[in-house]
């Protein structure tokens, strides 16, 4: 008989580097995984989502309520593997994803039930990155992490860059810097606002484009600053193709469990600015211009790619090099090591 594995996620709005994860491991790990393996997943959340497994929102701040929710939704599973710590455990051996803890560094970026917040002890958890395994073993006692990279996406792997006409319906012309992220405070737009004020005097044929849903605060931070687009959301597979259209993709977060446009600006085969915080370092390498997350050290590297005063060739070659040591499948195959050692422990 294969070994059933149950894959819980949270039915609310997630991140979109979350989202990614999600659909991607799973493709992966289905993809590869062997007969000895059987996989469902299920869904945990409010009555008001799709869930499979739902309950009031409120009821599932109660740590009681939430043991039991955790138990019923990985009922008659060998294995359990919860995607987010939100989602209540099983009360037994099984492995939970955590890309890294934002909530308990900024306060605008939500909460953690108190029950979610309990020490994890041993354990099996997975994150993607030696920063985020850092932030695990900090904040919440981890002591048994694997630390398994993300992949990139096909849409993300070599795409054609959008047109001058598809790009002219979005309100972008060539040459642009991009952003495509939250409006979090830890995602730096305020560093990244003060950057462009200072160079777009010297880069007038330049835009800055920032893809994502409206958000007042990235509204208030760029009203009035010249030369800069806001399209708003579009599909994420024509992420890729507009950041492969891009003079550099500017990734200026200050706090990352992983940093998905990083890598996703590399694997384009655009030039990647990058701030050296967070997990962004051990994600590039070298493979992109690391900055300080001020104002004027994200400035330096927009005027240093805006006047052509770096090696642009150097840089992609770099990172398309660096995106390749990335792939779904070698993370899907370190999931189902991590998988293997929970079953036969």
């Amino acid at each position: 008989m294969p070994k059933r594995v149950t894959w819980l996620t949270l039915a609310t709005k997630v991140p979109m580097g979350q989202q990614t994860y999600e659909v991607a491991i799973q493709e992966a790990v289905r993809a590869i995984a062997g007969p000895q393996w059987a996989f469902d997943a299920n869904t945990v959340g409010s009555w008001r989502t799709d869930a499979t497994t739902r309950i009031p929102a409120k009821l599932l701040k109660l740590p009681a309520t939430a043991a039991a929710v955790g138990r019923w939704a990985g009922r008659g599973a060998d294995l359990v593997h919860r995607f987010d710590l939100r989602i209540p455990g099983p009360g037994r051996a099984h492995v939970v994803t955590a890309h890294d803890l934002p909530p308990m560094r900024f306060p605008d970026e939500g909460s953690m039930p108190s029950w979610a917040q309990r020490p994890l002890g041993d354990v099996k958890v997975i994150c993607p990155s030696e920063f985020a395994a850092s932030e695990l073993a900090d904040l919440l006692g981890a002591r048994d992490i694997t630390v398994v990279p993300y992949g990139v996406r096909a849409s993300f792997q070599h795409p054609e860059a959008q047109t001058p006409d598809e790009l002219r319906t979005l309100g972008i012309r060539q040459p642009f810097f991009v952003h495509a992220a939250g409006a979090t405070q830890r995602k730096n737009l305020t560093g990244l606002a003060e950057a462009w004020r200072s160079a777009v005097g010297a880069l007038p044929d330049h835009q800055l484009v920032l893809l994502g849903p409206p958000h007042p605060r990235r509204d208030e931070l760029f009203a009035g600053l010249p030369n800069t687009v806001l399209p708003g959301r579009i599909p994420l597979d024509s992420v890729g193709r507009v950041m492969a259209a891009a003079e550099a993709v500017v990734v200026p977060s200050i706090y990352e469990g992983f940093g998905l446009p990083a890598l996703e600006g590399m694997a384009v085969g655009t030039p990647v600015i990058a701030v050296d915080r967070g997990a962004l370092p051990e994600v590039c390498l070298d493979a992109a211009l690391m900055v300080e997350p001020d104002g004027a050290g994200i400035a330096a590297a927009i005027l240093a790619v805006g006047r052509h005063e770096v090696d642009r060739d150097a840089l992609i070659d770099a990172g398309l090099r660096r995106a390749a040591t990335f792939s779904w499948e070698k993370a899907a195959r370190e999931h189902l090591r991590v998988y293997e050692s929970v079953v036969n422990d």
